[in-house]
């Protein structure tokens, strides 16, 4: 998942140019700080290695559950089943054969989201403004956070409406444009690199890494933007 992440911030550095889609950035930064709080919910410290199990397998599954109904929705539709798609059909059975060799209670939902011995995947809007809690000001809502960035994600229009801005045409007429303002783009860029780091906080506090393990990370992260 921490892979995941850098991968994103490496995708919003590729994009910062003269040429910068103004969406982007926005859109990046949202699955980067969804997959941190993710990391950052499944490392809970002092919740021990069964929950920690369950709640990898919960998000494993919901993830396996999804995967099969793109597969079924492709198989619906008469497309040419390839080793994808029977691999995306396969994975719900691969999860809960591992559910039964751990000799842990398989769920009792055959939904997304199901708890797996009391632990569920929780939605993300929780997890991150949990996450970034310890990092904003105390007036700040977490949940707006990831609300914002949600919002660009699926083109919802007050959150497509933060990157319009009145412009003057040749003509002297006002008309809206697309504009990405420098405060956005900074905050935009810091709060992916704050989930980031938070997460990693925690990793390496439950795996009780040392220095070595910690430089190898702030490398990755400094290589990213060393430029």
């Amino acid at each position: 998942m921490m892979t995941g992440v850098l991968d994103n911030l490496s995708s919003i550095h590729q994009v910062l140019g003269s040429r910068m889609p103004v969406i982007g950035p926005t859109v990046l930064a949202r699955s980067a700080i969804e997959i941190a709080s993710g990391a950052w919910w499944l490392m809970e410290p002092g919740i021990g290695a069964r929950r920690r199990v369950c709640r990898e397998l919960a998000l494993s599954l919901e993830s396996a559950r999804r995967a099969r109904q793109v597969g079924e929705e492709f198989q619906a539709t008469g497309f040419q089943v390839g080793q994808e798609i029977t691999d995306a059909l396969q994975q719900e059975g691969r999860v809960l054969q591992r559910i039964r060799d751990l000799g842990i209670t398989p769920p009792a939902s055959a939904g997304f989201s199901s708890a797996i011995e009391g632990e569920k995947a929780r939605p993300a809007t929780e997890v991150t403004a949990e996450m970034l809690r310890a990092v904003l000001p105390k007036y700040v809502p977490g949940t707006s956070v990831y609300r914002t960035y949600s919002a660009v994600t699926h083109g919802e229009v007050y959150g497509l409406m933060n990157f319009m801005a009145p412009g003057v045409t040749s003509d002297g007429s006002t008309i809206l444009h697309w504009h990405l303002p420098p405060d956005v783009l900074d905050s935009t860029i810091q709060l992916a690199i704050v989930a980031f780091l938070e997460s990693y906080r925690r990793i390496n506090k439950v795996m009780g890494w040392g220095k070595l393990e910690g430089d190898l990370w702030e490398i990755k992260l400094r290589k990213i933007y060393s430029s």
